[in-house]
């Protein structure tokens, strides 16, 4: 009898330490889905999942590998510090719209958009982004309201809207900044951009256009 009881002991003591070891191993994992990085590379593929169309196959290579999240690797981001800090995916030609999950991107400076075809609405949280510097969304098929909070984003220095559907509902402030500053655009950039093919697709009929560049 004691060496059965001995015996179940044993077995009892195995099962606790076998579930030490899981919820170890669960921790860990936890604590690397939450990483900064992961959590940006998480953000930047529901980005890619709003994307309906990449004639180039630019985003091909965006994707987990062996279980791992590399952003950094991936084609048109540039990371400093293990932090995404430039989207780069201008002349692409993609198709889609932008959602909130720009809002987990925090460390963002450049965001370059330029010459493809989203569409929609630009979201809240890209005004929300306190250390963005450049937002270049020129030669696109955005409309709507333009988000308030950019008149509060005060590391802005560079917002390029040229060559989209009307936005309306500009903050003041942005707005008393494109009068000022319409007459310092860098018009030799306005001109390179424009001998590139539009990707701007006749799908999206441009009623009204509203041209801005802006240098804060």
């Amino acid at each position: 009898m004691y060496g059965l009881w001995g015996f179940e002991r044993l077995k009892l003591k195995m099962m606790v330490v076998m579930l030490l070891m899981l919820v170890l191993s669960l921790f860990e994992q936890n604590m690397s889905f939450s990483s900064p990085l992961n959590s940006e590379g998480l953000a930047l593929l529901r980005f890619k999942q709003r994307v309906v169309s990449d004639p180039f196959s630019a985003l091909s290579n965006w994707k987990e590998i062996d279980g791992e999240i590399d952003p950094c690797s991936w084609f048109g981001v540039e990371c400093s510090d293990e932090k995404v800090v430039i989207l780069n995916l201008k002349d692409l030609c993609l198709v889609g719209n932008l959602g909130p999950e720009f809002g987990k991107l925090e460390n963002l400076k450049s965001i370059i958009l330029r010459n493809n075809s989203f569409s929609g609405s630009i979201p809240q949280e890209i005004g929300e982004l306190k250390e963005l510097e450049l937002l270049d969304l020129g030669f696109n098929n955005f409309s709507g309201p333009f988000p308030s909070d950019f008149g509060n984003n005060f590391s802005l220095t560079t917002l390029l809207l040229d060559n989209n559907e009307f936005l309306g509902n500009l903050a003041p402030e942005i707005y008393e900044v494109k009068m000022l500053s319409e007459f310092q655009v860098d018009e030799n950039r306005l001109t390179d951009a424009a001998t590139i093919p539009s990707c701007k697709t006749s799908g999206f009929p441009c009623q009204s256009k509203w041209r801005a560049a802006v240098f804060l």
